[in-house]
């Protein structure tokens, strides 16, 4: 996770990512990701599996 700056205005939530870390931010990164595969996994575009997901030939 990259650190965030620190703000004046939210001590508290400044507190909780030094003891926990950015959940907030580390959610989004994960929901993009996973986004990101249904599309693909989804396409209409590409027939067939994934490449990673296709059996060895």
């Amino acid at each position: 996770m990259t650190a965030r700056p620190q703000s004046p205005a939210s001590p508290i939530y400044d507190q909780l990512v030094e003891e926990h870390g950015d959940v907030l931010n580390e959610a989004r990164r994960l929901a993009e990701i996973t986004h990101q595969q249904a599309d693909r996994m989804l396409s209409w575009d590409t027939p067939g599996l994934m490449p990673e997901y296709a059996e060895p030939s």
